[in-house]
Protein backbone atom coordinates (compact mmCIF):
# COMPACT_ATOMS: atom_id res chain seq x y z
CA UNK A 1 0.00 0.00 0.00
CA UNK A 2 2.57 2.60 1.12
CA UNK A 3 4.22 1.50 -2.31
CA UNK A 4 1.34 2.06 -4.31
CA UNK A 5 0.54 5.47 -2.61
CA UNK A 6 4.11 6.44 -3.45
CA UNK A 7 3.78 5.66 -7.12
CA UNK A 8 0.25 7.34 -7.51
CA UNK A 9 1.77 10.36 -5.62
CA UNK A 10 5.06 10.14 -8.24
CA UNK A 11 2.49 10.19 -11.36
CA UNK A 12 0.58 12.67 -9.83
CA UNK A 13 3.75 14.73 -9.32
CA UNK A 14 4.86 13.76 -13.28
CA UNK A 15 1.83 15.31 -14.37
CA UNK A 16 1.77 18.61 -12.58
CA UNK A 17 5.56 18.92 -13.78
CA UNK A 18 4.72 18.27 -17.21
CA UNK A 19 1.85 21.08 -16.91
CA UNK A 20 3.74 23.56 -15.49
CA UNK A 21 7.08 22.86 -18.33
CA UNK A 22 4.04 23.51 -21.06
CA UNK A 23 2.66 25.86 -19.87
CA UNK A 24 6.04 27.77 -19.31
CA UNK A 25 6.36 26.69 -22.86
CA UNK A 26 3.46 28.71 -23.91
CA UNK A 27 4.51 31.36 -22.35
CA UNK A 28 7.94 31.92 -23.55
CA UNK A 29 6.37 31.57 -27.16
CA UNK A 30 3.92 34.43 -26.36
CA UNK A 31 6.60 36.77 -25.12
CA UNK A 32 8.67 35.94 -28.74
CA UNK A 33 5.27 36.71 -30.46
CA UNK A 34 5.39 39.68 -28.68
CA UNK A 35 8.40 40.92 -29.10
CA UNK A 36 8.23 39.56 -32.72
CA UNK A 37 5.18 41.42 -33.36
CA UNK A 38 6.39 44.49 -31.47
CA UNK A 39 9.60 44.73 -34.22
CA UNK A 40 7.23 44.40 -36.72
CA UNK A 41 5.16 47.54 -35.77
CA UNK A 42 4.79 50.43 -38.08
CA UNK A 43 7.10 53.48 -36.72
CA UNK A 44 5.84 57.09 -37.17
CA UNK A 45 8.00 58.87 -39.72
CA UNK A 46 9.61 62.43 -38.07
CA UNK A 47 9.18 63.88 -41.40
CA UNK A 48 5.76 61.77 -43.33
CA UNK A 49 5.54 62.28 -46.98
CA UNK A 50 4.26 65.55 -48.71
CA UNK A 51 1.83 64.82 -51.24
CA UNK A 52 2.59 64.69 -54.72
CA UNK A 53 0.69 65.86 -57.65
CA UNK A 54 2.44 62.67 -59.75
CA UNK A 55 1.63 60.31 -56.95
CA UNK A 56 -1.00 57.74 -56.86
CA UNK A 57 -2.74 55.55 -54.54
CA UNK A 58 -1.67 52.12 -54.46
CA UNK A 59 -2.55 49.14 -52.71
CA UNK A 60 -0.03 46.49 -50.80
CA UNK A 61 -1.23 42.55 -50.93
CA UNK A 62 1.91 41.62 -48.53
CA UNK A 63 1.29 40.53 -45.13
CA UNK A 64 3.88 43.21 -43.55
CA UNK A 65 3.52 46.88 -43.66
CA UNK A 66 6.75 48.89 -44.74
CA UNK A 67 7.67 52.69 -43.94
CA UNK A 68 6.48 54.51 -47.02
CA UNK A 69 9.55 56.46 -48.90
CA UNK A 70 9.36 59.74 -48.90
CA UNK A 71 9.48 61.92 -51.87
CA UNK A 72 11.50 64.94 -52.39
CA UNK A 73 10.36 67.54 -55.01
CA UNK A 74 12.38 70.28 -56.14
CA UNK A 75 11.10 73.99 -56.63
CA UNK A 76 12.31 76.87 -58.31
CA UNK A 77 11.25 80.22 -56.55
CA UNK A 78 11.84 83.58 -58.61
CA UNK A 79 11.61 86.82 -56.35
CA UNK A 80 13.32 89.72 -54.76
CA UNK A 81 13.95 87.43 -51.37
CA UNK A 82 17.42 86.20 -50.98
CA UNK A 83 17.90 82.14 -51.07
CA UNK A 84 18.30 81.99 -47.26
CA UNK A 85 15.32 83.74 -46.92
CA UNK A 86 13.47 81.27 -49.20
CA UNK A 87 14.90 78.74 -47.43
CA UNK A 88 13.76 79.64 -44.03
CA UNK A 89 10.39 80.07 -45.08
CA UNK A 90 10.31 76.40 -47.05
CA UNK A 91 11.44 75.24 -43.37
CA UNK A 92 8.93 77.48 -41.94
CA UNK A 93 6.16 75.70 -44.03
CA UNK A 94 7.08 72.47 -43.60
CA UNK A 95 7.32 72.44 -39.80
CA UNK A 96 4.03 74.32 -39.53
CA UNK A 97 1.86 72.08 -41.47
CA UNK A 98 3.78 69.42 -39.53
CA UNK A 99 2.64 70.90 -35.80
CA UNK A 100 6.66 71.11 -35.21
CA UNK A 101 6.50 74.86 -34.05
CA UNK A 102 6.16 75.27 -30.10
CA UNK A 103 3.05 76.65 -28.61
CA UNK A 104 3.09 80.60 -28.89
CA UNK A 105 6.28 80.27 -31.32
CA UNK A 106 5.54 82.60 -34.03
CA UNK A 107 7.62 83.95 -37.44
CA UNK A 108 8.86 86.77 -35.26
CA UNK A 109 10.68 84.95 -32.66
CA UNK A 110 11.15 81.10 -34.16
CA UNK A 111 14.22 80.35 -33.12
CA UNK A 112 16.65 80.04 -37.09
CA UNK A 113 18.62 77.86 -35.67
CA UNK A 114 15.83 75.42 -35.12
CA UNK A 115 14.90 76.15 -38.46
CA UNK A 116 17.77 75.13 -39.82
CA UNK A 117 18.03 72.15 -38.67
CA UNK A 118 14.61 70.89 -39.37
CA UNK A 119 15.44 68.39 -42.66
CA UNK A 120 12.49 68.55 -45.42
CA UNK A 121 11.85 66.88 -48.59
CA UNK A 122 11.58 69.82 -50.58
CA UNK A 123 14.74 71.28 -52.38
CA UNK A 124 14.36 74.98 -53.24
CA UNK A 125 16.47 76.68 -56.31
CA UNK A 126 16.00 80.46 -56.26
CA UNK A 127 16.07 83.11 -58.84
CA UNK A 128 16.66 86.94 -57.90
CA UNK A 129 14.25 89.43 -59.50
CA UNK A 130 14.39 93.22 -59.32
CA UNK A 131 11.70 94.13 -56.59
CA UNK A 132 8.18 94.47 -58.29
CA UNK A 133 9.04 90.79 -59.84
CA UNK A 134 10.14 89.55 -63.04
CA UNK A 135 8.99 90.71 -66.78
CA UNK A 136 7.81 88.38 -69.69
CA UNK A 137 10.71 88.82 -71.90
CA UNK A 138 13.03 87.63 -68.53
CA UNK A 139 10.50 84.50 -68.39
CA UNK A 140 11.03 84.24 -72.23
CA UNK A 141 14.65 83.44 -71.93
CA UNK A 142 14.17 81.48 -68.69
CA UNK A 143 11.60 78.88 -70.06
CA UNK A 144 14.19 78.88 -73.48
CA UNK A 145 16.52 77.86 -71.96
CA UNK A 146 14.83 75.06 -69.86
CA UNK A 147 15.03 77.12 -66.29
CA UNK A 148 11.56 78.14 -65.90
CA UNK A 149 11.00 78.91 -62.48
CA UNK A 150 8.09 77.18 -60.43
CA UNK A 151 7.09 80.31 -58.77
CA UNK A 152 7.67 84.17 -59.98
CA UNK A 153 6.97 87.54 -58.65
CA UNK A 154 5.82 89.64 -61.41
CA UNK A 155 5.20 92.91 -62.67
CA UNK A 156 3.64 92.02 -65.85
CA UNK A 157 0.36 89.86 -64.64
CA UNK A 158 -1.77 90.81 -67.94
CA UNK A 159 0.94 89.93 -70.13
CA UNK A 160 1.97 86.10 -67.60
CA UNK A 161 -1.52 85.06 -68.45
CA UNK A 162 -1.81 86.12 -71.98
CA UNK A 163 1.40 84.52 -73.36
CA UNK A 164 0.50 81.28 -70.86
CA UNK A 165 3.59 81.62 -68.22
CA UNK A 166 0.92 81.33 -65.84
CA UNK A 167 -1.52 78.89 -64.87
CA UNK A 168 -4.81 78.95 -63.79
CA UNK A 169 -4.63 77.83 -59.90
CA UNK A 170 -8.40 77.96 -59.01
CA UNK A 171 -8.37 74.36 -58.38
CA UNK A 172 -5.67 74.21 -56.17
CA UNK A 173 -6.24 76.91 -53.98
CA UNK A 174 -9.78 75.68 -53.54
CA UNK A 175 -9.58 74.44 -50.18
CA UNK A 176 -6.66 76.73 -48.65
CA UNK A 177 -7.45 78.42 -45.54
CA UNK A 178 -5.26 81.38 -46.19
CA UNK A 179 -7.48 82.50 -48.52
CA UNK A 180 -10.38 82.78 -45.93
CA UNK A 181 -12.45 86.18 -46.45
CA UNK A 182 -12.11 87.54 -43.40
CA UNK A 183 -8.51 87.61 -43.46
CA UNK A 184 -7.78 88.09 -46.90
CA UNK A 185 -8.43 91.38 -49.04
CA UNK A 186 -11.47 90.78 -51.91
CA UNK A 187 -10.06 93.13 -53.94
CA UNK A 188 -6.67 92.03 -54.50
CA UNK A 189 -7.56 88.30 -54.89
CA UNK A 190 -10.30 89.30 -57.57
CA UNK A 191 -7.94 91.25 -59.04
CA UNK A 192 -5.91 88.11 -60.29
CA UNK A 193 -9.20 86.46 -61.94
CA UNK A 194 -9.25 86.20 -65.05
CA UNK A 195 -11.71 84.24 -67.38
CA UNK A 196 -13.70 83.35 -63.73
CA UNK A 197 -9.88 81.52 -62.74
CA UNK A 198 -7.37 82.56 -60.50
CA UNK A 199 -4.04 82.90 -61.68
CA UNK A 200 -2.31 85.29 -59.29
CA UNK A 201 -1.53 85.00 -55.14
CA UNK A 202 -1.63 88.68 -54.11
CA UNK A 203 2.17 89.10 -52.59
CA UNK A 204 2.67 92.87 -52.41
CA UNK A 205 1.00 96.17 -52.70
CA UNK A 206 1.91 99.44 -53.48
CA UNK A 207 -0.89 102.74 -53.29
CA UNK A 208 -0.79 105.90 -55.09
CA UNK A 209 0.56 108.71 -53.19
CA UNK A 210 1.43 112.42 -53.34
CA UNK A 211 5.40 113.21 -52.50
CA UNK A 212 6.57 116.80 -51.01
CA UNK A 213 9.92 117.84 -50.24
CA UNK A 214 9.09 119.99 -47.42
CA UNK A 215 12.82 122.02 -47.72
CA UNK A 216 10.81 123.50 -50.73
CA UNK A 217 8.17 123.94 -49.46
CA UNK A 218 9.30 125.75 -46.33
CA UNK A 219 10.88 128.07 -48.51
CA UNK A 220 7.43 129.01 -49.04
CA UNK A 221 6.26 129.43 -45.07
CA UNK A 222 5.02 125.90 -45.20
CA UNK A 223 6.30 124.37 -42.35
CA UNK A 224 3.75 120.87 -42.61
CA UNK A 225 1.14 119.60 -44.04
CA UNK A 226 -1.83 117.59 -43.98
CA UNK A 227 -1.76 113.84 -45.12
CA UNK A 228 -5.74 114.73 -46.25
CA UNK A 229 -5.66 116.62 -48.93
CA UNK A 230 -8.12 117.83 -51.10
CA UNK A 231 -8.97 119.51 -54.59
CA UNK A 232 -8.72 123.34 -53.04
CA UNK A 233 -5.94 122.74 -50.19
CA UNK A 234 -3.69 121.29 -52.74
CA UNK A 235 -4.22 124.25 -55.56
CA UNK A 236 -3.67 126.39 -52.49
CA UNK A 237 0.16 124.48 -51.47
CA UNK A 238 0.93 124.89 -55.13
CA UNK A 239 0.06 128.91 -55.37
CA UNK A 240 1.74 129.52 -52.36
CA UNK A 241 4.95 127.33 -53.62
CA UNK A 242 4.25 129.78 -57.36
CA UNK A 243 4.85 132.87 -54.85
CA UNK A 244 8.61 132.29 -54.93
CA UNK A 245 8.95 132.57 -58.76
CA UNK A 246 7.43 136.48 -58.45
CA UNK A 247 10.72 137.47 -59.70
CA UNK A 248 12.58 134.62 -61.27
CA UNK A 249 11.56 131.36 -61.48
CA UNK A 250 13.76 128.78 -58.82
CA UNK A 251 11.09 126.40 -57.80
CA UNK A 252 8.80 124.29 -59.22
CA UNK A 253 5.22 123.36 -57.49
CA UNK A 254 4.80 119.97 -59.26
CA UNK A 255 6.07 118.04 -61.24
CA UNK A 256 3.43 116.37 -64.19
CA UNK A 257 0.10 116.82 -63.09
CA UNK A 258 -0.83 114.48 -65.77
CA UNK A 259 0.63 112.00 -63.59
CA UNK A 260 -2.16 111.70 -61.39
CA UNK A 261 -4.88 111.16 -63.89
CA UNK A 262 -5.03 107.50 -64.00
CA UNK A 263 -6.20 107.57 -60.00
CA UNK A 264 -7.46 111.03 -59.51
CA UNK A 265 -11.02 109.91 -60.42
CA UNK A 266 -10.32 107.03 -58.20
CA UNK A 267 -9.78 109.54 -55.08
CA UNK A 268 -11.88 112.20 -56.15
CA UNK A 269 -15.13 110.59 -56.61
CA UNK A 270 -14.31 107.28 -55.15
CA UNK A 271 -15.24 105.88 -58.30
CA UNK A 272 -13.86 102.43 -59.86
CA UNK A 273 -11.12 102.91 -62.33
CA UNK A 274 -11.69 104.93 -65.75
CA UNK A 275 -9.82 103.89 -68.60
CA UNK A 276 -8.94 107.43 -70.21
CA UNK A 277 -8.24 105.23 -73.83
CA UNK A 278 -11.93 104.34 -73.50
CA UNK A 279 -14.38 107.17 -74.75
CA UNK A 280 -16.93 105.85 -72.67
CA UNK A 281 -14.83 106.17 -69.98
CA UNK A 282 -14.10 109.84 -70.72
CA UNK A 283 -17.90 110.54 -70.96
CA UNK A 284 -18.44 109.80 -67.20
CA UNK A 285 -18.24 113.56 -65.20
CA UNK A 286 -16.10 111.58 -62.97
CA UNK A 287 -13.47 111.23 -65.46
CA UNK A 288 -13.84 114.53 -66.71
CA UNK A 289 -14.23 116.62 -63.44
CA UNK A 290 -10.87 115.06 -62.63
CA UNK A 291 -9.29 116.18 -65.64
CA UNK A 292 -10.75 119.50 -65.43
CA UNK A 293 -8.30 119.89 -62.00
CA UNK A 294 -5.34 118.69 -64.04
CA UNK A 295 -6.04 121.58 -66.52
CA UNK A 296 -6.42 123.81 -63.45
CA UNK A 297 -3.20 123.15 -62.28
CA UNK A 298 -1.26 123.52 -65.83
CA UNK A 299 -3.02 126.56 -66.93
CA UNK A 300 -1.99 128.25 -63.82
CA UNK A 301 1.58 127.54 -64.61
CA UNK A 302 2.14 125.46 -61.50
CA UNK A 303 3.19 122.16 -63.31
CA UNK A 304 6.37 120.85 -65.65
CA UNK A 305 3.91 120.69 -68.22
CA UNK A 306 3.36 124.45 -68.58
CA UNK A 307 7.10 125.48 -69.12
CA UNK A 308 9.06 126.02 -72.02
CA UNK A 309 11.97 124.07 -72.66
CA UNK A 310 13.89 126.88 -71.99
CA UNK A 311 12.85 127.78 -69.15
CA UNK A 312 13.42 123.62 -68.06
CA UNK A 313 17.32 123.99 -68.73
CA UNK A 314 17.53 127.03 -66.95
CA UNK A 315 16.11 125.55 -63.86
CA UNK A 316 17.09 122.12 -63.97
CA UNK A 317 20.44 122.29 -66.01
CA UNK A 318 20.00 118.55 -66.96
CA UNK A 319 18.99 117.27 -63.61
CA UNK A 320 16.35 115.21 -62.92
CA UNK A 321 13.64 117.55 -61.47
CA UNK A 322 12.72 114.98 -58.69
CA UNK A 323 16.41 115.12 -57.68
CA UNK A 324 16.76 118.56 -57.84
CA UNK A 325 15.57 119.85 -55.03
CA UNK A 326 13.82 122.58 -56.67
CA UNK A 327 10.74 120.67 -56.87
CA UNK A 328 7.63 120.85 -54.61
CA UNK A 329 5.14 118.41 -54.99
CA UNK A 330 4.76 115.03 -57.08
CA UNK A 331 2.76 112.08 -57.38
CA UNK A 332 4.46 108.74 -57.12
CA UNK A 333 3.76 104.99 -55.31
CA UNK A 334 5.24 104.28 -52.19
CA UNK A 335 7.45 101.36 -53.87
CA UNK A 336 9.13 104.20 -54.68
CA UNK A 337 9.87 105.14 -50.95
CA UNK A 338 13.84 104.92 -50.51
CA UNK A 339 14.65 105.54 -53.84
CA UNK A 340 12.84 109.59 -52.94
CA UNK A 341 14.51 109.14 -49.45
CA UNK A 342 17.60 108.25 -50.81
CA UNK A 343 18.37 112.26 -52.01
CA UNK A 344 15.73 114.13 -49.01
CA UNK A 345 16.13 111.63 -46.25
CA UNK A 346 14.81 114.09 -43.96
CA UNK A 347 12.67 116.37 -45.93
CA UNK A 348 10.31 113.76 -47.29
CA UNK A 349 6.76 113.36 -46.62
CA UNK A 350 3.24 112.09 -48.13
CA UNK A 351 0.06 113.15 -48.93
CA UNK A 352 -3.07 111.09 -50.15
CA UNK A 353 -4.39 111.88 -53.86
CA UNK A 354 -7.00 114.61 -53.00
CA UNK A 355 -10.56 113.52 -51.82
CA UNK A 356 -13.31 115.43 -52.80
CA UNK A 357 -14.36 116.53 -49.16
CA UNK A 358 -12.43 118.34 -46.18
CA UNK A 359 -10.32 116.04 -43.80
CA UNK A 360 -11.66 112.82 -45.54
CA UNK A 361 -9.57 109.96 -46.48
CA UNK A 362 -9.70 109.46 -50.09
CA UNK A 363 -10.07 105.47 -50.88
CA UNK A 364 -6.46 103.61 -51.20
CA UNK A 365 -5.70 103.70 -54.77
CA UNK A 366 -3.50 100.51 -54.89
CA UNK A 367 -0.92 98.66 -56.96
CA UNK A 368 -0.27 94.90 -56.31
CA UNK A 369 2.39 92.31 -57.51
CA UNK A 370 1.25 88.67 -57.80
CA UNK A 371 3.02 85.26 -57.23
CA UNK A 372 2.01 83.11 -60.09
CA UNK A 373 2.73 79.45 -60.71
CA UNK A 374 4.21 78.23 -64.44
CA UNK A 375 2.71 76.16 -66.67
CA UNK A 376 5.52 74.10 -66.78
CA UNK A 377 5.56 73.34 -62.53
CA UNK A 378 5.59 69.54 -61.96
CA UNK A 379 4.27 69.71 -58.92
CA UNK A 380 1.59 72.90 -59.22
CA UNK A 381 -0.73 71.54 -55.38
CA UNK A 382 2.32 72.14 -53.95
CA UNK A 383 4.29 75.13 -55.24
CA UNK A 384 0.17 76.41 -54.63
CA UNK A 385 0.61 75.88 -51.17
CA UNK A 386 3.79 76.91 -50.46
CA UNK A 387 3.50 80.34 -52.68
CA UNK A 388 0.07 80.70 -50.57
CA UNK A 389 2.18 80.53 -47.23
CA UNK A 390 4.88 82.63 -48.35
CA UNK A 391 2.24 85.66 -49.58
CA UNK A 392 -0.75 85.45 -47.37
CA UNK A 393 0.24 83.44 -43.74
CA UNK A 394 0.87 85.85 -40.52
CA UNK A 395 3.92 83.99 -39.45
CA UNK A 396 4.95 83.64 -43.03
CA UNK A 397 5.23 87.51 -43.42
CA UNK A 398 6.69 87.91 -39.59
CA UNK A 399 9.88 85.82 -40.63
CA UNK A 400 10.18 87.51 -44.07
CA UNK A 401 10.37 91.05 -42.63
CA UNK A 402 12.37 89.87 -40.32
CA UNK A 403 15.00 88.93 -42.43
CA UNK A 404 14.85 90.69 -45.15
CA UNK A 405 12.85 94.60 -44.15
CA UNK A 406 11.43 96.18 -47.22
CA UNK A 407 10.18 99.65 -47.10
CA UNK A 408 6.95 101.15 -48.83
CA UNK A 409 4.83 97.62 -49.36
CA UNK A 410 1.50 96.83 -47.76
CA UNK A 411 0.58 93.61 -47.21
CA UNK A 412 -2.50 91.65 -48.58
CA UNK A 413 -3.65 90.45 -45.01
CA UNK A 414 -5.44 92.41 -42.52
CA UNK A 415 -4.06 90.86 -39.59
CA UNK A 416 -2.83 93.68 -36.92
CA UNK A 417 0.04 92.05 -36.41
CA UNK A 418 0.88 91.71 -39.84
CA UNK A 419 0.65 95.72 -40.02
CA UNK A 420 2.20 96.42 -37.12
CA UNK A 421 5.33 94.58 -36.97
CA UNK A 422 5.74 94.80 -40.96
CA UNK A 423 4.25 98.25 -41.76
CA UNK A 424 4.39 100.80 -38.74
CA UNK A 425 7.97 99.62 -38.49
CA UNK A 426 9.09 100.52 -41.63
CA UNK A 427 10.69 104.28 -41.83
CA UNK A 428 7.64 106.19 -42.92
CA UNK A 429 5.36 103.25 -41.18
CA UNK A 430 3.35 106.45 -39.82
CA UNK A 431 2.08 107.18 -43.00
CA UNK A 432 1.09 103.62 -44.42
CA UNK A 433 -0.48 102.43 -41.52
CA UNK A 434 -3.00 104.49 -42.29
CA UNK A 435 -4.19 102.64 -45.33
CA UNK A 436 -5.10 99.56 -42.63
CA UNK A 437 -8.41 100.65 -41.97
CA UNK A 438 -9.16 102.16 -45.59
CA UNK A 439 -8.30 99.06 -47.35
CA UNK A 440 -11.82 97.43 -47.50
CA UNK A 441 -12.03 100.86 -50.11
CA UNK A 442 -9.21 100.35 -51.71
CA UNK A 443 -9.28 100.59 -55.71
CA UNK A 444 -6.86 98.63 -57.94
CA UNK A 445 -5.55 100.42 -60.85
CA UNK A 446 -3.70 98.03 -63.50
CA UNK A 447 -0.55 100.81 -63.35
CA UNK A 448 1.91 97.62 -63.74
CA UNK A 449 4.53 96.96 -66.58
CA UNK A 450 2.76 96.19 -69.51
CA UNK A 451 -0.54 96.49 -68.98
CA UNK A 452 -2.01 97.18 -72.75
CA UNK A 453 -4.39 99.45 -71.58
CA UNK A 454 -2.38 101.28 -68.57
CA UNK A 455 0.31 102.32 -71.49
CA UNK A 456 -2.70 103.16 -73.74
CA UNK A 457 -4.26 105.32 -71.12
CA UNK A 458 -0.96 106.93 -70.59
CA UNK A 459 -0.29 107.60 -74.46
CA UNK A 460 -3.95 109.07 -74.53
CA UNK A 461 -3.28 111.33 -71.68
CA UNK A 462 0.21 112.59 -72.87
CA UNK A 463 -1.37 113.43 -75.99
CA UNK A 464 -4.14 115.56 -74.66
CA UNK A 465 -2.33 117.22 -72.29
CA UNK A 466 0.30 118.19 -75.29
CA UNK A 467 -2.46 119.17 -77.49
CA UNK A 468 -3.12 121.34 -74.39
CA UNK A 469 -0.21 123.16 -74.14
CA UNK A 470 -0.20 123.95 -77.80
CA UNK A 471 -2.82 126.10 -77.28
CA UNK A 472 -1.75 127.29 -73.58
CA UNK A 473 1.76 128.40 -75.53
CA UNK A 474 -0.40 130.08 -78.49
CA UNK A 475 -1.62 132.47 -76.16
CA UNK A 476 1.50 133.75 -74.17
CA UNK A 477 4.33 135.09 -75.59
CA UNK A 478 7.83 133.36 -73.90
CA UNK A 479 9.26 135.44 -71.28
CA UNK A 480 12.78 134.24 -72.42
Amino acid sequence: MLFSNTKRDNVRHSRIFGCRRNLALVLVVSILSCLTLSSCKKVNNEFPEIPSSESTETSQTTTSESTPEVKTIELTIASPLSYDTCQYLAKLYYAKSRGLLGEGVTGETVDLDYLSSIDIPIVISVYGTSENGCSTSTLEQWKNSGDMPDIFLTDSFDQVVNKSFARPITDELAENPLLSADRVYSQLLQNFYVDGQQYGIPYQTSAAVLYCDMEVLQQAGITSVNYRQTRGSLISLLSDLEKLNEEEQTVLPFYLAGNMMPYLPCSLFDHEYLSASDSDDRSIPSYRDAFSLVESIIRLGYSYESLSEQRIEKLFSGVSPILSRKLGIWSGTTDELMIYDNYMPNTLTMMQLPSSKDDEYSSPLLISYPLCVSGTCKYPKEACDLACFMALDDDALLLTSRLQKRQGYLPSVSSPSVWNYIVKSQKYGDYLVQFHDLMDRSIMIPAVSESEQYTKDIEYIQNHIEQLNIEKKEDITDED
